[in-house]
């Protein structure tokens, strides 16, 4: 599944919430402050969401994965610069971020999905005028390396991960690890 178009769902609402708290009126440490908690808790979630759908699908929901970097950081610092010019190329700059936060965890997941001896698949694939690195990368990959799950700004690429359940029809069927 590519995890990444997920994120589509949210992308409004993080955007909403991004409105609320650029009020120009509010001390700028203040509003940095706010995006850094919105951000973390945002890509926290996206992590934890990619990573254990991948676990059930590669049968190993036991597992956890490292979790999230620091990035959100300098997100917020760009978010709450981006007050002075009324957030223009912010939206892209947070679909990059939740596009990213995704990859990590579906890598992370194919980590240890490999470490724990099963055999999950990447497929990455390109649409459209892409980059020349993209392209280079796009393929079929049964134990690849964290160069295939990386992206960059704007990047387009679909990275789809499948595992036993995937395979076999019964990823659909994923419930979440407190409802099992």
């Amino acid at each position: 599944m590519d995890y990444a178009k997920l994120n589509r769902t949210i992308l409004a609402k993080v955007m909403a919430a991004l409105k609320l708290i650029n009020n120009p009126e509010i001390d700028p440490a203040i509003r940095q402050l706010n995006q850094e908690i919105l951000f973390r808790e945002v890509g926290t979630a996206v992590y934890a969401k990619v990573y254990d759908m991948n676990a059930f699908d590669f049968e190993i929901p036991h597992t956890t994965g490292p979790g999230i970097d620091e990035r959100y950081y300098g997100l917020a610092k760009v978010a709450s610069a981006s007050v002075a010019t009324g957030g223009l190329g912010l939206q892209e700059y947070v679909k990059n971020y939740l596009d990213n936060t995704a990859s990590k965890a579906q890598h992370d997941a194919t980590k240890n999905a490999r470490e724990s001896g099963k055999f999950p698949r990447v497929i990455r694939t390109v649409s459209g005028d892409t980059c020349k690195w993209c392209r280079s990368l796009a393929g079929e990959y049964t134990n690849p390396s964290p160069e295939v799950f990386r992206r960059h700004g704007g990047c387009d690429c679909n990275i789809h991960t499948e595992g036993y359940k995937s395979r076999n029809g019964q990823l659909g069927n994923y419930v979440k690890p407190q409802d099992r």
